[in-house]
């Protein structure tokens, strides 16, 4: 069960950059109080389904939204 934790995990990640922007993941567990390595699980869950991208600023890891522009249908 811990694969659906890590995705609700992920969901709650992905609204916080949303709100936020771009955040390091120092500030993602000072914002949500989870442990790294959670973190880390969700942000990979993320990238995998392109959500997010991992950017390394001065030696921080530092997770930003993709800009992903949804179909526009007529």
């Amino acid at each position: 069960m811990i694969d659906n934790a890590i995705g609700v995990k992920a969901g709650d990640i992905w609204q916080l950059l949303s709100s936020k922007g771009s955040l390091s993941v120092r500030q993602i567990g000072d914002h949500t109080h989870y442990k790294d390595s959670l973190i880390l699980l969700a942000v990979g869950w993320l990238s995998r389904e392109n959500k997010v991208q991992v950017v390394d600023r001065n030696g921080a890891l530092y997770i930003e939204l993709r800009n992903i522009y949804p179909e526009t249908f007529y």
